[in-house]
């Protein structure tokens, strides 16, 4: 499925890079069996993108996940280069993986933008004692909610929670999922499952 503002069928570079992260997502998952490695399917990917001359987006990780944990110890990444590796990894009998796949018609060097995001994780191997009265309270109404999940600040008080979340931030206690973007010209195509 995709998502888009259009109400007619894409075209041109529109319908490239949706086709990219569509089909290599279609190969991924059926090259996704036991004895696969990582580097085999960030090869694949990068030979999709190549043949609809599309770039798969830099620092994109596809993570193991198990019981509570979203991102556990085994990654595939989306495009490998000089900054950005993975330690290479044997898919498994009974691994679970959440694959993620974007693609883009400019460099796939996504840029920070100013904007703040809304989505956070707690990290539960730091540990601080909070200052801030609306910080404890943000922190222990999210550590009961969302214990290890990641969550949106929309999922609370939002005014409250957005004065907690500052101080958790800043000292570590929880990591942010930071909004990027390509360039204004560019078209981004991402497929998760």
């Amino acid at each position: 499925h995709h998502c888009s503002a259009e109400t007619k069928p894409a075209t041109g570079r529109a319908a490239d890079v949706m086709m990219a992260a569509w089909t290599a997502t279609e190969l991924a998952h059926r090259m996704f069996k036991e004895g696969a490695k990582n580097t085999e399917i960030t090869d694949m990917i990068s030979k999709v993108a190549e043949a609809y001359k599309c770039t798969p987006l830099e620092g994109v990780l596809s993570h193991q996940m198990k019981k509570h944990v979203i991102d556990a110890n085994k990654v595939m990444i989306n495009k490998a280069n000089a900054e950005h590796q993975v330690k290479e990894i044997t898919v498994d009998k009974g691994d679970v993986f959440s694959i993620d796949i974007v693609m883009s018609t400019g460099e796939g060097k996504p840029k920070l933008t100013d904007k703040r995001t809304t989505v956070f994780k707690r990290d539960l191997e730091e540990k601080y004692s909070l200052k801030m009265k609306a910080s404890r309270a943000f922190f222990s109404e999210v550590n009961s909610k969302f214990p290890t999940l990641p969550f949106t600040l929309r999922a609370g008080d939002e005014r409250a929670w957005r004065m907690g979340v500052v101080e958790c931030v800043k000292h570590g206690l929880f990591i942010e999922y930071p909004v990027l973007y390509e360039k204004p010209e560019e078209l981004v195509a991402q497929v998760k499952f």
